[in-house]
């Protein structure tokens, strides 16, 4: 069995206005207390401390962060003072981490690729200068997600996030500003002119195709799609619906989500749910209006009895309905879908349907181009809840019908 990991050292004020914090017996002296420089100090050390198994490197006082300030005394080690310790590439990401594990803690997925990115950077640069990484580095770097075999666009935004890590240092203080600069200069991969290859865009699933794999679903996950198809909301936005968020005052009802995309820039984000979406959700808003709408364990309950309607055998034979079911299941079902389980419902759905594989991000799209098609892209723009039409540009293409149209319409020589 793996050893948990433990907690890390606390970090505390010493009376000389620094931060402190005691390892394997010894204090290391950060610098000014609760400063950047102190907490990607901190980070950097306890970092070192666990990937050793709760120990120090042997030699740790003389190939530490600084081994000019490291002195033994009679076998004892003096205050290790890293105030006075050269800012490192680890540093610089050790004051990252703490700032995505604050910004990112609700998102674990952003959360996720941004540590995952910390940790590539540590892997190659981690005991480097801070002020010695530069645009070349950074190049390096980027030849390695290349290699990767990661697509254009998304090593683009990899080295961009490179950038930011140290964008966010110079906001701390810990690296001058020159450092930030330099590796802006670093050109983007652009089209044609790299081995990386492209990303297919996003198409909008055929509406035949939702169709034939709605008939695979169980109640519950086919009008969520109902409504997503009625609305074209994200789907962490339709798993998290609860009746207390929809406001049924008026004659349309407008559902507004405790959570959404945009909603750390101050924007709020309302969905009319009309027509078909309407019709989809009243049966699940005979509730408590706190819980959610969609429940996984209704669902569980439905197939059970769908299980129990198709069973052969009679009843006073053979096992009993439900007696080869654990009663305490080390898994119960969650009290709402998320964004992973809906998708996997679906994907289940598709394979029994035998049709082409697709994803709940393309109802959006879905919806999007059907939009536009028939109202234009600043009635697409308003459903999404985009800001601009350019972002409404990438999810709602224009039809190949609207293209006809338009090319009758051309002119004749």
């Amino acid at each position: 069995m793996a050893r948990p990991k433990a907690k890390a050292p606390a970090r505390r004020y010493h009376m000389s206005g620094q931060s402190v914090v005691t390892i394997a017996g010894r204090d290391f002296y950060l610098g000014t207390h609760d400063s950047p420089e102190s907490i990607a100090r901190y980070a950097a050390l306890v970092a070192i401390y666990q990937q050793g198994n709760l120990t120090l490197p042997a030699g740790f006082e003389l190939a530490s962060l600084d081994p000019q300030v490291a002195v033994i005394l009679g076998g004892i080690s003096a205050p290790q003072h890293q105030a006075d310790t050269t800012v490192l590439v680890r540093h610089v990401t050790a004051l990252y981490r703490e700032h995505v594990n604050e910004k990112y803690q609700n998102a674990k997925q952003e959360k996720h690729r941004h540590l995952r990115l910390c940790d590539q950077v540590d892997e190659l640069f981690a005991d480097i200068l801070a002020d010695q990484f530069g645009p070349v580095r950074l190049k390096g770097f980027r030849a390695m997600l290349v290699n990767e075999g990661l697509s254009r666009k998304y090593i683009n935004r990899l080295t961009n996030c490179v950038v930011g890590i140290f964008k966010h240092a110079v906001a701390g203080e810990l690296v001058e500003v020159n450092v930030f600069e330099r590796l802006r200069t670093l050109e983007p991969l652009r089209k044609g002119q790299t081995i990386a290859p492209e990303k297919e865009r996003t198409a909008p699933v055929p509406l035949e195709t939702v169709r034939k794999t709605t008939e695979h679903l169980s109640p519950i996950i086919k009008a969520m799609l109902r409504i997503q198809v009625a609305t074209g909301m994200r789907p962490k936005e339709l798993c998290m619906m609860r009746p207390c968020d929809i406001d049924r005052k008026g004659e349309v009802w407008i559902y507004r989500p405790s959570e959404h995309k945009t909603q750390w820039c101050g924007k709020d984000k309302a969905i009319p749910i009309v027509g078909d979406a309407r019709e989809a959700v009243t049966e699940f808003l005979q509730r408590s209006p706190e819980s959610y709408c969609f429940s996984p364990k209704e669902a569980m309950a439905w197939r059970h009895a769908q299980a129990a309607a198709r069973r052969k055998t009679p009843k006073n034979q053979g096992n009993r309905p439900g007696s080869n079911r654990k009663k305490t299941p080390k898994r119960l079902p969650r009290e709402r879908y998320d964004s992973a389980s809906y998708r996997q419902a679906i994907a289940r759905a598709i394979v029994v349907a035998n049709v082409e594989k697709w994803t709940p991000y393309q109802i959006r799209h879905l919806t999007a181009t059907e939009v536009r098609a028939a109202l234009g892209i600043e009635d697409a723009k308003a459903l999404l809840g985009h800001s601009t039409a350019l972002m409404t540009e990438h999810y709602a293409r224009e039809s190949e019908e609207a293209a006809t149209r338009a090319a009758n319409a051309a002119p004749k020589l």
